[in-house]
């Protein structure tokens, strides 16, 4: 494996991570959120989204598919990690050190990369840096 392949292996490994990583938080949030709705008029509904962020990441878990605006709004997330990162702001949610190696804007520009590679129609964001 040349050094070309070996650099291609570790953005798409980067990648998938991030993605596992996005979908757990939201799956860890929405289950919060369900918890906290219990016996509230929006229970049903907080319900529901819960098992929809359950769904998306045994989808992806499963089969590596993200299915219909998932991937834009992982795209979106990293992205905006990456641009509250570079302000300073940390956001509410545990920290993810899965790549504590990797700095976020890499981390998006590889996610990002990767989804379009994936054939997913993730724009290009201005602040989105280059490999």
């Amino acid at each position: 494996m040349d050094g070309d392949q070996q650099r291609d292996e570790w953005r798409a490994t980067l990648a998938q991570q991030v993605i596992t990583d996005c979908l757990g938080q939201w799956l860890r949030s929405a289950n919060e959120a369900a918890v906290a709705a219990v016996g509230s008029e929006h229970a049903a509904e907080s319900a529901r989204r819960a098992l929809q962020a359950s769904e998306r990441l045994t989808r992806w878990r499963e089969h590596g598919d993200l299915g219909g605006d998932t991937a834009a709004r992982i795209a979106d997330a990293v992205v905006q990690r990456m641009k509250d990162d570079e302000r300073g702001v940390r956001a509410a949610e545990k920290a993810d050190d899965s790549f504590p190696s990797f700095d976020s804007s890499y981390r998006a520009a590889a996610t990002c990369q990767w989804l379009r590679d994936q054939g997913y129609e993730i724009p290009v964001y201005p602040e989105e840096p280059g490999m």
